[in-house]
C-alpha cells in the first residue's frame, strides 16, 4: 500500500482561479519524489495541501491508510522544510532542533540523543551551542533539515529548500540531501523548479504544468521518453531543439524533410511514423554529432560559442530559431565558422504536431 495517496485533490482560489486541478498520485514507502515545474504550476500549493497549510477544494489525502484531508498540520505526522528555513533566531541550534520534541514531552535523554544524531547526520554536530545569526545560509538550512528529521515523520516535505543558497553550495547540498534520504529512508517529497536538482535527486519526477500533472516517471523516463513537447523542452540543459518536418517516402525509405536538412529513418522509426505527414522532431543538444568532413545532415554557421569546460555549447540559427548543440572542447570554433552535424538517429524524439504528444 502506498504511504501517501492523493485522490483528485484540487485547490481553487476566489471561485475562479485553479492552483491545482484534479491531481492524483501514489507515493511509495521510502521514495524520494520531486515535484518539478515552472513558477505558478501548482507544485507548492499541492505540497501545502499535503502539509495541511492549505485547505483542499476537493479530493482526499490518505497517509498510511488514514484520511488526513481535514486534520490540522500538527496531527498529520508530517515534517516540512521551507524555502526561508523558518528557524527561531533567539534559540540555539540545539533548542531549534529540540523544539518539536519538547512539545511532544519526550524524555530529556531521548531528546538529547535525537538532536545529536540528526545534527551529526547533517554535519552541524559541533554547532549546537550557536545561534542562527552566527551561521551561514547553508548551515541554517542544515538546522532546518535536522529539526524536521528529529521528529521522525511519516512524510518529509521540502519546499525549494536550496533556492537561497549559492550555486556551488546547492550542488553540494543536493548530494548530501540524497545521502541523508538514503540513510534515513524517509519517504520524501521535494519541490523545485530546477530540473538539474530534480534529475540528480529523484526516484521519480512529477512534472506539473498549469496545476496538472503532465508526466510521472524516473529521471530516465522523463528525459528519454518525454510525454510531450512541454516536457522535452523543460527537461535538459540546454533544452531540446524542435523542428517542424514533413514525413515523406523516397525510394522506399522514410525521410524527414526540412528546409535545411533531410534525414533518413530506420525501419522501427518508419513504422512509428506510419500515417503521419507532418510531425515535430525533437533533437537534444548532445544528439548532434559534429561532422568534421563538412558533409553532415545539417549545415549552418556558428552563431555563438559558450565554453563550459569539458564541452562547449554551440548555437546556430536555423529557420530564424536558435539551435543549441554540444561540441567537445578540443574542437576550436568561432562565430561565423561553417559547421556540419549528423543526428544520433537512435535518440530522436517524435511528437504529434496537433496534440504535441509523444509518438510512441
Amino acid at each position: 500500500m502506498p504511504v501517501l495517496e492523493l485522490k483528485d485533490i484540487a485547490k481553487q482560489y476566489n471561485k475562479r482561479v485553479w492552483g491545482v486541478q484534479g491531481m492524483s498520485l501514489d507515493v511509495e514507502d521510502k521514495e524520494f519524489i520531486v515535484f518539478l515545474g515552472p513558477s505558478g504550476c501548482g507544485k507548492t500549493t499541492c505540497m501545502r495541501m499535503i502539509a495541511g497549510l492549505e485547505e483542499t477544494t476537493r479530493g482526499s489525502i490518505i497517509l498510511q491508510g488514514k484520511d488526513i484531508t481535514d486534520l490540522p498540520p500538527r496531527d498529520r505526522g508530517i515534517s516540512m522544510v521551507f524555502q526561508n528555513y523558518a528557524i527561531w533566531p533567539h534559540m540555539t541550534v540545539y533548542d531549534n532542533i529540540a523544539f518539536a520534541l519538547k512539545l511532544k514531552k519526550l524524555p530529556s535523554s531521548e531528546i538529547k540523543s535525537r538532536v545529536e544524531e540528526v545534527a551529526d547526520m547533517v554535519k552541524i554536530g559541533t554547532m549546537l551551542s550557536r545561534f542562527p545569526g552566527q551561521m551561514s545560509g547553508g548551515q541554517q538550512q542544515r538546522v532546518a533539515l535536522a529539526r524536521a528529521l528529529a521528529v521522525r515523520p511519516k512524510l518529509f516535505l521540502m519546499d525549494e529548500p536550496l533556492s537561497n543558497l549559492d550555486a556551488k553550495l546547492r550542488v553540494i547540498m543536493r548530494t548530501e540531501l540524497k545521502a541523508i534520504h538514503q540513510r534515513t529512508e524517509a519517504t520524501s517529497i521535494f519541490v523545485t523548479h530546477d530540473q538539474s536538482e530534480a534529475m540528480s535527486m529523484a526516484d521519480r519526477i512529477v512534472i506539473m504544468k498549469d496545476g496538472e500533472i503532465v508526466q510521472v516517471g524516473t529521471p530516465e523516463d522523463v528525459y528519454f521518453r518525454s510525454a510531450d513537447i512541454f516536457v522535452a523542452g523543460f527537461i535538459g540543459t540546454p533544452p531540446t531543439n524542435f523542428f517542424y518536418v514533413d514525413v515523406k517516402k523516397e525510394n522506399g525509405c522514410t525521410i524527414l524533410d526540412h528546409e535545411f536538412f533531410k534525414a533518413e529513418l530506420g525501419k522501427e522509426d518508419s513504422d512509428r511514423l506510419s500515417g503521419y505527414e507532418e510531425i515535430v522532431l525533437g533533437v537534444r543538444p548532445e544528439d548532434f554529432i559534429l561532422n568534421k568532413e563538412g558533409n553532415g545532415i545539417l549545415k549552418s554557421q556558428v552563431l555563438v560559442v559558450e565554453p563550459q569546460g569539458a564541452h562547449q555549447v554551440v548555437a546556430l540559427e536555423v529557420e530564424g530559431n536558435i539551435i543549441k548543440t554540444l561540441v567537445p572542447s578540443d574542437h576550436s570554433l568561432r562565430p561565423g565558422d561553417n559547421i556540419s552535424f549528423d543526428f544520433d538517429m537512435r535518440h530522436l524524439h517524435f511528437f504529434d504536431k496537433q496534440t504535441e504528444k509523444r509518438i510512441s
